[in-house]
This record gives structure tokens, C-alpha cells and sequence, in this order.
């Protein structure tokens, strides 16, 4: 286990057992430099993903760094310099909170302006929308938003003052909510983490790397066996990373797919070292759920496919839902959401003798509690959650929703938010998001699109930035924070490292986003821009303005068998101890991703066999071979994006692709050949590429 500060044979000076000015500050750079880095390298350098719903390979990157390489180097310039185990935690803490809050900002900015570029006559559904939107909302003018998506020309200056106004009122509803979900996550750290005994499977690897050892350096990065798991996932991830840059080296494919259901259903299979390495710190009932649910998944959307009882084409809409929603399964999603709502009353049920105690703590009688662990009191974490729903709802309510429909909507995103956090702190599973994702859409298919206003309706796509479950993962990322703080023997100020970490998240995510959009154009830059702009408004909103939509009363029959299926798996894992099923497994079975899902069969393997065969080693109680599952990976993607940072020639490849994507909505060839210019490559091997793609580009425009 990780030594605590202050432990016996540490010497750990108490204005360093915790967060520090210099950590704060170091924080403060580190963060910045973070935050402007996920997004330079998704938009401009297009190389690995540095965060992908819970996997955080950028913040990891940058705390081995910190780790092992610019602490051990103040130790040896003087040993006072070096920053102590609780100081390293609260820089991590930083580092971890900072990415969602980025995270949030591109999709955002995305849906703020898309309705307005793709709008056109042929588009009624998107100019539908348009009369809806209020002018705080969005920045105004068709050429600001036609600038961002193409570029502006050569040497003119960036709208700014466009962008000031929508930007400040997204950026305190963001704030804000934020704020929410971290209070909340501070009610429900106690319980989970020393009342249920989650295991937190995603900090495992971080409390590690902060241990105090010879040197200064964690004994993790002194374990043969981690550099072996280390090695694995670097290797077969290097060769793939040189075959991106020279094809003729050879790459080592992790992903295949076979078919099943006479060609209906596809099912991806996909390796992931460090989802491998986080299945051995899971439970194995755990782990046997997700695998198991997610085949009976699979084998519902085999006989609907065969059978006809609910089209759904790949990543297509069924109708009700959009294609983030179980991809499009209306039946799969609202089984998903009876899921959530079962987990969310059984969590509330089983916390509800430290919710009273909370409260009692709150309102100054006795009580067993004692919140001088959490980073903030109690009384201020549920001063903090009231007043922060009273600004949201006053913010959405100035936007055109009314009341009840605000309560519903908080009351759905507080349901699929908690049993998020859930799932990742007790699963570890990185890939967990909402089975209606987003949450808006069940309001409005239970309510029916009828109950709103226009502009409501329009407000309720906007939120697709921030109900969004595959990018707000705040509330998942708070709890891991708050283990992580459990190393911090002082805690004072630690919230307002964290706000700082969220706000310079939001700033820098902000301006690289709009600077890039301005100077090389969105379109060329980001999936978002292209494909994923209009996505709240061309089904979801702008088909409802037009055509109101009534309410889905099969909803009200989907969600309840799902919430009883849940219900009868509780009842049975609560009365027998035999019993193998966990049901915090089943929310996840309806997800996209089952490929992930089906590398827990190795999982389980070497799960069961591993505490045979490593009995009273070291690998039973801190298993450093699958720590190095996941260093591997985070390390090569800093180390790859780091090359692409100084070289620039990661995106050449998917130059031609861009702009045969643009030029569907191009007015005539000779704007895209503009945005062919505008896409200057950086050294002599770009400039080969660049010729070579701007042929086959010409070749796909002249055919068009």
C-alpha cells in the first residue's frame, strides 16, 4: 500500500504534507501547458488521444514527467526542492479535474455554430432553428461563423469581441456546474470509499507513481516486472505509431470484427493494455457481469435486426432517440435509463444512514461524521449544491424552459451522473457513459416535445454540451480526485486549486479552439466541425420544431423493465452470497464500445489465476506488471505527440480526406483549392505529401 505522508521513516515537514504554494504554482504552469496541448493535438497535430472518457493519457503523461524526471532532478540539486508525496497528488489533482472541463468546450462550441453554418434552404430543419436562439447564446453574424468554419483570409484579426459575450455566460453555466457535481461528489466519497469499499481502479496507478522511495523516485518505476508490462503496449504501439510515418514498417493490429445474426450485428474485438491492466484490480464478479450483459446485448440486437422488431442501422436513428443513445435502440435506451434510475435508488438507499449524518453534520448536531477529511465542510458542499441549482435553473429558465421541465431535466442528469461515478469508482471501466446520452433526450421523449417552447426546445440541443456523458465525466473524475486527496494529509485551499485547474481548462481549451478555427478553419481541423456540428438540431430539435413530437409512452414500459430487471438483480446479490451477478454492470451493456468488452475474458482469466500463482508476492497487493499496461500506452502517446509537436507531420495523411469531406458543401472547386492552400505543410517530407494529396484531391473534384 502506499506509505502515507508522515509515515514513519518519511521525513515530511508538515507545510509539505499537503498542497503548497510551489505545488499550487507548479500546478497552475503544468495545467496550462496541459490544457493547451489536448487540443493543439487533436485539431492541428491529429495524433493519439490523450482523453477518452475516463482514460486520462495526457494528465498521465505529464505527471511521469513530473515523476520521473523533473523531481528527481531537484533532488539532486538540493533535496529541500523536491516535492513531497501529498504535494505530487494535489499537482495530479490539478492535472485530472482540468481535462473534462476541456473536454466540454470543442463539442460545445461545435453545437453553438453549426446550426448557423449548415443552414440553408434545403435545410429547413436547421433554419428552423435560427429564430429560436438567443443573441447571448451564440456569437452573432453569419461571417464570424462562416470565418471559424473556413478560415479567415490571410493577415485579418481574430473576432474576439464576438465571442465574448456567449462565451461568458457558457463559461459561468459551466463553472458552475462543475462546482455541483464536485459537491456532490464530496456527499458521496465517505461512503463509497470507506463505507462500501470501492476500489477506484483508475487511481491505483497515480497513488503509485506518488510514492516516496531512494532518490525520490516511486519503487514502482524500480520493479522489473513493470517495466516488463511497460515494455509490451510500447513496443506493439511504437511499431504502429512508424507505420503512420513510414508505411513500410509493419503495424500489429489490436482490432478485428466478425459478423453474427446472418450479417446483421457486428461485433468489434479490440486489445486495450490499459483496460487489461485495470481488469485485474476489479472485482471478478464485476468483471464477469459486464462481459455477460454485454453478450446478451449483443444477442437482443441480433433478433431485433433478423426480425425486424426495431430497425436500427449502425450508429443510425431509430426515430425516438438519437445515435448516441444506444445507438439508436430506443427499447436498448430506455432499458439503459430504468437501469440508472434502479442503481441511483439502490446507491441513495444504501448511503442513506451517511446522507443523515451528512445533514446532521450540516446543521450542526451530533453525529458520527467527521468532514475535516473533505476538501470543503459539508454545510458548504450543500450550501454550494443549492445555490448552484438556483443559478442553473435561473439560467435555463431565462433560456425558455420552464420549471417542471428544469426539475426533470436535473433530476435525470443527476440520476445518470451519479451512477457514472458510480460504475467508474467501483468498475474502473473507462469507457462508461449514459445509455441515453444524452440525458435531455429522455426528458423530452417523456415529455414530448409539445411541452416546450421553441426556444426551450432549441436551449435543450445547446445542452447536448454539457449532458453529454461521453465528455462531462466531472463527477467520475471529482471522486477519483477526492481518493486521491485521501493521500493529502493538508487540504486547505485544495478547492481552489481545483477551480483554478477547471476555469484554465475552460480558457485554454477555449482559445486554442477558436484561434484554430480562425487561422486554418474548423473544417479542416476537427471531426466536430464536420460531422458532429448540427447533430443536436437536425433530428433531435430542428425536426421537432416542425414537426412537434408527442410523448413515447413506450418509454414509460422500457424504462420499467429495465428498472426491474435491475431491481431483481439487486434482491439476488443482496440475499445470496452466491450469487454472481452484479447489477452495477448492466448500464454498460447497451454502450457502443463492445469491443472493450470482450478483453475481459483474459481479464478474467488472469484474475482467477493470478492469486494462485502469485500468492504472497507483491504482484496481489499493488500488481506493478499492469501498472506498466498502462504507462505503456499513456508514454508512448506523450512521447508520440510530442514528436508531431516539433515535426508537424501527423496530419498529412488525412489531408486529402478533409478536404473531399469540405467539398461537399463548398460553393464552387475553387474555394476548396482555398482551403488546400491554407493547410501549409511544415517540412520537406509534408510538402511531398502535400503534392501528392492535392492531385488526388483535384482527381475527387473533378469527378464531383
Amino acid at each position: 500500500m502506499p506509505q502515507e505522508s508522515g509515515a514513519p521513516g518519511v521525513e515530511m515537514p508538515a507545510e509539505r504534507a499537503g498542497l503548497s504554494l510551489r505545488a499550487f504554482l507548479i500546478g497552475l504552469v503544468l495545467c496550462v501547458f496541459l490544457g493547451l496541448a489536448l487540443d493543439y493535438n487533436e485539431m492541428a497535430i491529429r495524433g493519439s488521444i490523450l482523453h477518452w472518457y475516463f482514460i486520462d493519457r495526457g494528465a498521465l503523461f505529464v505527471f511521469l514527467c513530473l515523476v520521473l524526471m523533473i523531481n528527481p532532478l531537484l533532488t539532486l540539486l538540493r533535496r529541500r526542492w523536491s516535492l513531497r508525496r501529498g504535494e505530487l497528488l494535489a499537482v495530479y489533482v490539478m492535472l485530472l479535474l482540468l481535462q473534462p472541463a476541456s473536454a466540454t468546450v470543442r463539442p460545445l462550441i461545435a453545437y453553438l455554430t453549426g446550426a448557423s453554418y449548415y443552414a440553408s434552404p434545403e435545410r429547413r430543419d436547421l433554419q428552423a432553428v435560427l429564430p429560436h436562439v438567443f443573441p447571448w447564446m451564440i456569437p452573432q453574424g453569419t461571417e464570424v461563423v462562416r470565418a471559424f468554419y473556413e478560415g479567415l483570409p490571410e493577415g485579418a484579426p481574430l473576432p474576439w469581441e464576438a465571442w465574448i459575450v456567449p462565451l461568458v455566460s457558457w463559461g459561468t453555466f459551466l463553472m458552475v456546474l462543475f462546482g455541483v457535481l464536485i459537491c456532490f461528489a464530496v456527499l458521496m466519497r465517505k461512503q463509497w470509499e470507506e463505507h462500501e469499499r470501492f476500489a477506484f481502479p483508475l487511481m491505483q496507478v497515480p497513488l503509485a507513481m506518488g510514492e516516496r522511495g531512494e532518490g525520490n523516485v516511486s519503487p514502482l518505476f524500480r520493479n522489473s516486472l513493470m517495466w516488463a508490462g511497460f515494455a509490451i503496449p510500447l513496443f506493439i504501439g511504437s511499431l504502429k505509431a512508424l507505420h503512420q510515418y513510414f508505411h513500410t514498417v509493419p503495424e500489429i493490429s489490436l482490432w478485428t470484427q466478425f459478423w453474427v445474426f446472418r450479417r446483421t450485428t457486428p461485433v468489434p474485438v479490440r486489445l486495450s493494455f490499459a483496460i487489461l491492466g485495470y481488469t485485474y484490480l476489479v472485482n471478478l464478479d464485476v468483471s464477469l457481469s459486464i462481459w455477460l450483459f454485454n453478450v446478451i446485448s449483443r444477442v437482443i440486437r441480433g433478433i431485433m435486426a433478423i426480425t425486424g422488431l426495431e430497425h436500427t442501422a449502425l450508429y443510425g436513428v431509430a426515430g425516438v432517440v438519437g445515435p448516441y443513445s444506444s445507438q439508436g435502440s430506443a427499447l436498448l435506451a430506455f432499458m439503459g435509463m430504468g437501469y440508472m434510475l434502479a442503481l441511483a435508488a439502490y446507491s441513495l438507499y444504501v448511503a442513506r444512514g451517511h446522507l443523515g449524518d451528512v445533514f446532521a453534520t450540516a446543521l450542526g448536531r451530533p453525529s458520527r461524521l467527521d468532514d475535516s477529511r473533505e476538501i470543503i465542510p459539508y454545510r458548504t458542499a450543500l450550501a454550494g449544491i443549492a445555490g448552484g441549482l438556483l443559478y442553473l435553473g435561473c439560467w435555463l429558465y431565462q433560456a425558455g424552459i420552464s420549471p417542471p421541465l428544469i426539475f426533470f431535466l436535473f433530476f435525470t442528469c443527476f440520476v445518470v451522473f451519479l451512477v457514472m461515478a458510480r460504475i467508474v469508482s467501483e468498475t474502473g471501466f473507462v469507457a462508461t457513459y449514459s445509455p441515453m446520452d444524452p440525458p435531455s433526450e429522455f426528458v423530452v421523449c417523456l415529455a414530448g416535445s409539445s411541452a416546450f417552447s421553441p426556444a426551450g426546445l432549441v436551449t435543450f440541443g445547446f445542452s447536448y454540451g454539457w449532458t453529454l456523458t461521453r465528455s462531462n465525466t466531472v463527477m467520475g473524475h471529482a471522486l477519483g480526485a477526492l481518493r486521491l486527496a485521501g493521500g493529502i494529509r493538508r487540504k486547505q485551499g485544495l478547492i481552489y486549486a481545483v477551480g483554478a485547474a477547471l476555469l484554465i481548462g475552460l480558457m485554454a481549451s477555449s482559445y486554442v479552439t477558436l484561434k484554430l478555427g480562425y487561422t486554418r478553419g474548423g473544417l479542416n481541423l476537427d471531426r466536430f466541425f464536420r460531422d458532429y456540428s448540427v447533430l443536436p438540431f437536425d433530428a433531435f430539435v430542428g425536426g421537432r420544431i416542425l414537426e412537434p413530437s408527442p410523448i413515447f409512452f413506450k418509454g414509460f414500459l422500457y424504462t420499467g423493465i429495465g428498472a426491474g430487471i435491475a431491481g431483481v438483480l439487486m434482491v439476488l446479490r443482496t440475499r445470496f452470497v452466491w450469487w454472481p451477478l452484479h447489477p452495477v454492470a448492466l448500464p454498460l451493456s447497451t454502450t457502443a464500445y463492445t469491443a472493450l468488452f470482450f478483453q475481459r475474458i483474459p481479464g478474467l482469466g488472469h484474475q482467477g489465476a493470478g492469486v494462485e500463482v502469485w500468492r504472497g508476492s507483491a504482484l496481489q497487493k499493488d500488481p506493478p506488471f499492469f501498472h506498466g499496461d498502462h504507462f505503456g500506452g499513456g508514454g508512448l502517446c506523450g512521447r508520440v505527440d510530442h514528436r508531431g509537436l516539433f515535426y508537424g507531420d501527423v496530419q498529412k495523411y488525412s489531408l486529402c480526406r478533409v478536404i473531399h469531406k469540405s467539398s461537399a458543401i463548398c460553393d464552387d472547386s475553387q474555394d476548396c483549392r482555398w482551403k488546400v492552400v491554407r493547410m501549409q505543410p511544415s517540412t520537406f517530407r509534408d510538402r511531398q505529401m502535400d503534392l501528392g494529396a492535392s492531385f488526388t484531391c483535384g482527381f475527387y473534384l473533378h469527378r464531383g
